[in-house]
């Protein structure tokens, strides 16, 4: 069940006064408009803050309990929990400060934990800033070999247990061919990302500093390494363990009416990341990030909204498997495959160095209600993920002599399609369910349900 509860520092406990009707369709309209067609300065945020029913002069904590279903082709069925608690003063929208514990585990294994705060104005200074410590979790994470040409064929894991000597129609047959193509670790990790404001809206702009730990223990709780026989233990023996340390260094650009849902601007950010044994890293390379995210009304009623992105990310050195995974910039998602880039594609499936990427979405509003004190707003979403991802520079397919499961196209394309409906939550989070598919995935449709703007 969900729960809300506002305690007025200064004044007397009252519920949250719902955010303001817009147009026929009953979506809460953000009043705010700072998009590139929006002449004048920035809004009036106190003003602002006491339409949507806050005193700008109280400090008022919004307790938000919310479980949480995991459900998703990735990693499996199973639940959990988000705690959060919003506080809001002095006119800063959506909020002051977020601190959420967020738990969950799943059918699959997979295990997610973390405590994380962010702040807008932090110590009433022109700094936004997010920080969390976590523990992740998988005996299930997909590894089917690098670049855009792998396959994930079942008839190569079957044909490796035969060579093995195990007995086709055996459990430890199946429990081979089930676990070939996945990997096994545990990662403590401890992420922090820092936004200095340098001009506010209209154009944003922030300077971006942040770092990211990682501590990369292959195997289970219960049993260290590898799964046996799988094609990840075939390239990496010994599982790749050790510390990442990667600090990154950029700026970001930001002109969205309302970034939980924007339906005009942009948001814009470039960076550069690296590691090395200096700064305590096993690992030493460098990369850079950039991204462009668009968004434009195409009708206003009923609500419809364009979203689109553009996603360079490049790097170079010796890399562990997770850290090619995954982008750099203010989120550090992974790709190509799963539920934020590349959906319709098993969670990444597609690894490399050199990523490109266009993600588009359509997002048209349905209706708002309240429930308990908290807001909802419903609306549908259809979407598509491309991209070219390369291995490495001096070898963009990762193709090799013998090796089926490298067999790339120098100029392939990765992609997937879906639908989804999204629900905005007390104006603040997005929760989404989403079904997408692929023709170059055998393991298709895919579904998810996150929470968060996959762009």
């Amino acid at each position: 069940m969900l729960a809300a509860l506002v305690l007025s520092v200064g004044g007397s406990a009252r519920a949250q006064a719902p955010a303001p009707e817009g147009g026929p369709d009953g979506f809460s309209r953000d009043p705010q408009d700072s998009s590139p067609d929006a002449p004048g300065d920035a809004p009036d945020h106190a003003a602002l803050a006491s339409v949507r029913g806050h005193d700008p002069d109280k400090h008022e904590f919004l307790f938000v309990p919310l479980p949480m279903v995991v459900a998703n082709s990735d990693e499996g069925f199973g639940g959990g929990a988000v705690l959060a608690l919003h506080h809001h003063h002095g006119g800063v929208e959506p909020l002051r400060d977020d601190l959420s514990l967020r738990i969950y585990i799943t059918s699959r294994l997979v295990q997610r934990h973390e405590l994380r705060w962010e702040g807008i104005q932090v110590f009433d200074l022109p700094l936004r800033m997010w920080a969390r410590v976590g523990l992740f979790s998988t005996v299930t994470q997909t590894f089917c070999g690098h670049g855009n040409g792998v396959t994930c064929d079942e008839s190569v894991a079957r044909q490796h247990a035969e060579d093995a000597g195990l007995e086709e129609g055996s459990e430890a047959f199946d429990d081979f061919v089930r676990r070939y193509y996945f990997m096994r670790y545990i990662r403590p990790h401890a992420d922090t990302v820092m936004r200095w404001r340098l001009r506010d809206k209209p154009h944003r702009v922030e300077l971006l500093t942040g770092w990211r730990l990682g501590w990369y223990i292959p195997g289970g709780f219960f049993e260290p390494g590898p799964w046996p026989g799988s094609l990840y233990e075939q390239l990496h023996p010994s599982g790749e363990p050790g510390l990442s340390s990667v600090p990154q260094l950029g700026i970001t650009v930001d002109n969205r009416d309302f970034e939980p849902a924007p339906s005009h601007g942009y948001f814009a950010e470039a960076s550069v990341r690296g590691a090395h044994p200096w700064i305590g890293s096993t690992w030493s390379w460098a990369g850079m990030n950039l991204s462009l995210h668009g968004y434009d009304e195409l009708l206003a009623s009923p609500h419809l909204v364009y979203a689109g992105r553009v996603l360079v990310d490049l790097a170079a050195g010796d890399m562990p498997t997770e850290e090619i995974a995954e982008i750099g910039g203010t989120r550090d998602h992974g790709a190509f495959g799963g539920q934020w880039i590349g959906r319709g594609v098993r969670d990444r499936r597609y690894l490399g160095k050199l990523k490109l990427v266009h993600q588009s979405e359509l997002r048209a509003d349905l209706f708002g209600f309240d429930v308990l004190g908290i807001r909802f707003d419903t609306g549908l979403v259809g979407f598509a993920d491309v991209g070219f991802i390369g291995w490495d520079w001096d070898n963009l397919t990762g193709a090799a002599p013998g090796d089926p499961w490298r067999a790339g196209n120098a100029l392939g394309l990765v992609w997937g399609a879906g639908v989804g409906v999204r629900v905005l939550v007390n104006r603040a989070i997005v929760a989404r369910g989403e079904l997408a598919a692929s023709p170059l995935e055998a393991r298709s449709p895919s579904f998810y349900t996150p929470v968060g703007n996959s762009l």
